[in-house]
């Protein structure tokens, strides 16, 4: 089976009700367990579809496989909560895009998260089912640039893609966390001794109750230049999206001939919508100008406020730190790219 991006923003959808009934329900000790030096700790990932997976091991379990999202709270498959016999409690059906949305649920139990030389409890963990997840991450491939690939017959299919659960927003908001696309690796440091020493060039980021937000100039076609609000979404395999209100109050949808439709999938499956797969002419983040990025002109209702995403296919350009104590993502241009 072909392996696919994985429009993770997707379960978006769901958020406002996670947040209006977790902020009302117990949460976990949100202490974490890190080496007292002030070295970042090195934890592989795989990169599939511009998507990151980790090893995660919970309450001791064997090592499952997480998406590392900055758009997503952490959520845990559900056929992994009845394996390691974590309570539960019903939340109610999400609410993103996909025909069949699966019940949410949020785990009451005790949670212990382990990474190569850390282990942290998030304050929240969610458990929904993502065997829809799976089949979207597993349907079609996604190069580095964003482009949907289609599949060569005569070659033999990779083994399916499980999906296990996504570390979100609770991981993020423990530690600062580096991402170096180039070697594989995640760098995680303790927030309260971390000091930046690099190049990079550091952009303001503005933190919801679940995502992150950057401000970034898009340039269209034979259109003046825009400012938007965008999400970043290391759980996007697309480089930008644009939401489809934005895109109708600018008329920034190009004569479609040409351009490719693809599926919108998430939590819930195959949702009815297409979008648009294109390009902009220029997308300007803080001081650096990216020329002509693959685009996806999504045309089904938004499920954010936001005016659009930047994922995986653009921050694979960069080692990308997210520091959420100091409000900042720092940029460094990969020196092994053009």
């Amino acid at each position: 089976m072909n392996r696919m991006n994985l429009l993770l923003r997707r379960l978006i959808g769901f958020s406002l009700l996670l947040t209006c009934l977790i902020s009302a329900s117990s949460t976990f000790c949100a202490a974490a367990r890190f080496p007292s030096d002030t070295g970042g700790r090195a934890v592989p990932f795989e990169l599939d579809d511009n998507l990151i997976y980790v090893r995660v091991s919970v309450n001791g379990s064997r090592p499952l496989s997480f998406i590392l999202d900055t758009g997503a709270y952490s959520i845990i498959h559900t056929r992994q909560t009845r394996a390691l016999g974590l309570k539960q409690k019903l939340i109610g059906p999400a609410g993103g895009s996909g025909a069949n949305q699966p019940d949410v649920f949020l785990v009451t139990a005790k949670v212990s998260f382990s990474l190569p030389g850390i282990e942290f409890s998030p304050r929240r963990l969610v458990a929904a089912s993502l065997d829809a997840v799976e089949g979207c991450v597993n349907e079609f491939v996604i190069d580095e640039y964003g482009h949907n690939v289609v599949a060569d017959p005569s070659k033999q299919s990779p083994a399916k893609r499980e999906v296990d659960g996504i570390l979100g927003k609770e991981f993020f908001d423990q530690f600062v966390v580096e991402i170096d696309y180039a070697q594989r690796l995640l760098r995680v440091y303790d927030e309260s001794s971390y000091k930046y020493a690099g190049s990079g060039k550091s952009i303001p980021i503005e933190i919801g109750e679940q995502h992150i937000f950057v401000p970034a100039q898009l340039t269209a076609a034979r259109r003046a230049p825009l400012r938007g609000r965008f999400l970043i979404d290391t759980g996007s395999a697309q480089a930008v999206s644009l939401m489809k209100p934005f895109i109708l109050s600018h008329n920034l949808l190009p004569a479609t001939e040409g351009m490719t439709a693809v599926p919108v999938c998430g939590l819930g499956g195959h949702a009815k919508e297409k979008s648009w797969i294109g390009n902009l002419e220029m997308l300007e983040l803080g001081e650096f100008k990216i020329s002509g990025p693959v685009t996806e002109f999504r045309m089904s209702d938004a499920t954010t406020d936001a005016d659009g995403f930047i994922g995986g296919a653009l921050l694979r350009r960069y080692k990308v730190i997210f520091d959420y104590l100091h409000r900042r993502m720092i940029l460094e241009p990969r020196s092994d790219l053009k």
